[in-house]
């Protein structure tokens, strides 16, 4: 039985676009492509090479929590980045994938961020996360308005010592030459989160505009104290081209609990907007969604204003007692016998010449899912009465948005399960009512809106759709799509970017003979599998070229709108 949450979003009057969807965004272009020999080089170079960018060339691996910057100096130049599991192949984890386009985003160059466990390049072995942690990712980007391009990541190792510490890399000339990377905040040697503290899911922006903070740089992440209920966001900002970072410091207030999933944005007046969200306590009974602002150039915040209580939209609602996060099959079969990958409710923030604009997605009473954004005309110190849902669709789940703004319109992206013939709200997205593929019905779509965000009208713009219960997680037998999509808009260009499975080879998973539910993708690999009910099965290494024949596919997908 799916648990329901207790409160109900704070007004059901809502605000509604009435705008069918468009057709599919021409510009839409493939990122990722490790399926051609030579794609990937190292920094700096145009024609470098080692073991890793070889075999992350010709890969085929799993791309994910996709992010991407357009430099407000050169709208042809976009950079973008994800979870590269390219790297995996070589240093047998994911690491920080770096993608450049010259042309709006239609074709792209490939590398990934110095400092992998095999790097031997100088940028490599000069890197502070040289050596010191095997795996990378969260990325998030931004550039400056002098053609530097920042791009923050998490590095950390699943054994102890996890370290887990928030990095920050510099890549100068329009995000063609990389220039450094420096440390901000490091976390303690723990086991995964059952003990110190880990940096997590961070959000990096420059101040892009002419004012006395030009030029600055803001990152904000989660730092979770293993599972206590401090877990907090910190704050830090550079104001020297990110060659140093200030001393991090708490913007949550501790009477907020567990807070987590910020996001950034800086108005046209240089202020700094932090959105995050808080979850239910026995102090507060509500998931909430809040607001911060800074008119100091991030030196301090103001008291937090409450954007909305909101009905979370976990995965763990979807997979029966056990509450999991994510499901599969085999070892990791869930009670409900659902199949899909982890996702959550998130929010995310623009400012512009109308106001501040914060989106999130919240349940309905139905239990359907959806889009909702609320605007403030006075910097978050006031709200508009009631939460705008981005249109009255009566089917699909929506999740993960992220909001950017530009030349007077908002651009919100999406992903949508609207296409599904088996939707239900009791279900998760791609699942029929046994738990069984209901086919690629996930989609990505913007919303936009030219009145201040009052009214929207959508977009879809994947060609293709996709199943998020692919198991595409490697050696578990579960999916893994990240935990974010993204948008970035300057004058003149908006670029969007997300995770995509139409290039999987999907059939038969050789651990069990058969395809379960539907969701295999391991049909290339040939090996003799233990009982699959057993906590431990055979799986090929993460070398083995069985997993390059597309069975793991997933890939970064974009358009400029």
């Amino acid at each position: 039985m799916r648990r329901r949450a207790l409160f109900s979003l704070v007004a059901l009057g809502l605000v509604v676009g009435l705008a069918s969807p468009a057709q599919a965004v021409l510009t839409e272009s493939k990122v990722t492509g490790d399926d051609t020999a030579g794609s990937y080089v190292l920094a700096n170079t145009t024609d470098g090479s080692d073991e890793t960018m070889a075999r992350c060339s010709e890969g085929r691996r799993q791309q994910n929590e996709p992010t991407v910057a357009v430099d407000p100096t050169d709208t042809e130049v976009v950079v973008a980045g994800s979870n590269d599991y390219c790297a995996s192949i070589v240093n047998n984890e994911v690491w920080a994938g770096y993608y450049r386009s010259t042309d709006g985003g239609q074709t792209w160059s490939l590398s990934l961020v110095p400092g992998y466990p095999d790097d031997t390049s100088d940028a490599g072995e000069a890197s502070p996360v040289h050596g010191s942690c095997g795996a990378s990712g969260d990325p998030t980007q931004s550039f400056d308005g002098d053609g530097n391009l920042f791009y923050g990541f998490i590095c950390f190792n699943r054994s102890k010592p996890i370290n887990g510490g928030v990095y920050v890399a510099r890549y100068s000339d329009h995000g063609a030459v990389y220039d450094q990377t420096v440390l901000v905040k490091r976390g303690t040697p723990s086991g995964l989160f059952q003990s110190g503290l880990f940096q997590d899911k961070i959000n990096l922006t420059a101040d892009q505009t002419d004012g006395e903070h030009s030029g600055n740089v803001y990152v904000a992440w989660s730092q979770y104290n293993a599972f206590a209920p401090t877990n907090a966001v910190l704050f830090s900002r550079s104001t020297d081209t990110g060659d140093t970072w200030s001393k991090p410091f708490k913007v949550t207030p501790n009477e907020h609990g567990t807070a987590s999933f910020a996001d950034l944005a800086v108005g046209p007046d240089g202020a700094v907007y932090l959105t995050y969200l808080t979850y239910p306590s026995s102090s507060r009974p509500t998931a909430d969604v809040w607001l911060l602002r800074s008119d100091d150039g991030g030196v301090s915040f103001g008291a937090p204003s409450h954007v909305a209580s909101i009905e979370l939209f976990d995965s763990n609602q979807f997979a029966g007692a056990t509450g999991t996060v994510d499901c599969g099959d085999g070892p990791f079969t869930c009670e409900s016998g659902f199949t899909f990958s982890r996702f959550f409710s998130n929010s995310a923030v623009a400012a512009d010449d109308d106001g501040v604009h914060v989106v999130w997605a919240s349940e309905l009473p139905s239990g359907q899912n959806k889009v909702f954004v609320r605007n403030s005309a006075d910097g978050g110190e006031t709200w508009d009465d009631d939460p705008i849902a981005l249109d009255e669709e009566e089917v699909g789940h929506q999740w993960f948005p992220d909001i950017a703004s530009a030349d007077g319109v908002l651009t919100a992206i999406f992903y949508d399960s609207r296409s599904d013939p088996e939707y239900d709200a009791d279900r998760p997205p791609g699942n029929d009512a046994d738990g069984v593929n209901s086919g690629d019905v996930v989609q990505a779509f913007v919303g936009q809106s030219s009145d201040g965000g009052e009214t929207w009208k959508e977009t879809v713009v994947s060609s293709a759709g996709s199943n998020f219960g692919w198991k595409t997680h490697g050696s578990r037998r579960v999916g893994f799509w990240g935990d974010y999509l993204y948008v970035s808009a300057v004058p003149d260009a908006v670029n969007v970017v997300w995770t995509d499975s139409r290039d999987l080879m999907s059939g038969d998973d050789p651990r069990d003979g058969a395809v379960e539910n539907d969701f295999a993708v391991y049909q290339p690999c040939t090996y003799v599998p233990n009982d699959i009910n057993a906590p431990a099965y055979t799986s090929p290494t993460i070398a083995d070229a069985c997993l390059d024949q597309g069975g793991l596919d997933q890939n970064i997908y974009g358009a400029r709108l």
